[in-house]
């Protein structure tokens, strides 16, 4: 058994276009994709309007708000990590607090890590804000500045002299 994550339009669906893309791999001609997948069991699942999305209140991250949030930020966010396992931790940026307000696990409160650089962000003195969803600043213990999007990782310069 495999899994692939194929995203393809109305246009593609309808013989209009003929591109899919392959989640990994980029954009492939859909015939191509539709010969692979010949004779196989597909599963289809429903489109996740990444412009809307409910938040929860408790700590757990729904299947659903987790397919959102690895659609919008494929690639683990911290600084200068290229994982891009489906298999990552979605970390709150904003730690989640039991006793705090609610909505809390919400697609821009959630970023994939890795469980290592997830453990580093909580217990090694790095400090992350998400000022917009799917963009992190980070601070390292040094002091250093970093911004990662879907894009990958920026430095971000001190501009204040002194």
């Amino acid at each position: 058994p495999a899994t692939l994550y194929v995203h393809v339009d109305q246009a593609t669906l309808t013989g209009q276009a003929h591109v899919a893309r392959l989640e990994g791999a980029g954009p492939l001609v859909a015939e191509q994709v539709r010969g692979w997948l010949t004779g196989c069991q597909v599963t289809v699942k429903p489109v996740i309007n990444l412009h809307q999305q409910t938040p929860v209140d408790n700590w757990e991250t729904p299947l659903r708000m987790r397919e959102h949030v690895m659609l919008r930020t494929p690639t683990d966010q911290f600084p200068y990590s290229s994982c891009n396992s489906r298999h990552m931790d979605l970390d709150h940026t904003t730690p989640f607090d039991p006793t705090g307000p609610p909505g809390q696990t919400r697609p821009d409160n959630l970023a994939p890590l890795t469980r290592h650089h997830h453990r580093v962000k909580t217990h090694g003195g790095w400090r992350v804000a998400q000022p917009f969803n799917g963009v992190l600043v980070w601070r390292s213990p040094h002091g250093h500045h970093y911004l990662t999007d879907h894009t990958g990782t920026q430095t971000a310069h001190d501009t204040c002299p002194g």
